[in-house]
């Protein structure tokens, strides 16, 4: 299961990411949400919502010991795994890195996302 973006339907409203952050931490606070909306005012004018892409092989945990299946439950992470991720999709924010756990199988983003712009896919 993944979340699907079309950049062409995205508002740059940052519902997603504020209710991210409320679901996970009770507060809203954006730096800290595990979605995070890439603006681009002056090339394409799309606004990008960046997330985990819930990959198959996770480069992310190349040369760590945790099991995979279980580190994608988790929604903070350590930084070092951010930097290891190969589509610059992880958000870091005071040291720790926030990372997309589909809200244990019912993403709140998608809820909020009155364009459309995110959706599921399996």
């Amino acid at each position: 299961m993944r979340i699907k973006v079309d950049l062409k339907k995205c508002s740059g409203c940052h519902l997603c990411e504020m209710v991210c952050s409320l679901f996970h931490l009770g507060m809203i606070h954006t730096e800290k949400s595990a979605i995070r909306i890439q603006k681009d005012d002056l090339g394409t004018s799309f606004n990008t919502p960046l997330l985990c892409r819930q990959c198959k092989e996770m480069k992310c945990l190349d040369g760590e010991e945790g099991k995979p299946a279980q580190e994608r439950k988790k929604f903070i992470w350590s930084h070092q795994r951010a930097k290891q991720c190969p589509f610059d999709a992880l958000t870091i924010f005071d040291g720790k890195t926030y990372h997309c756990d589909l809200c244990l199988g019912n993403p709140q983003c998608i809820r909020v996302c009155t364009p459309g712009a995110l959706t599921l896919s399996k």
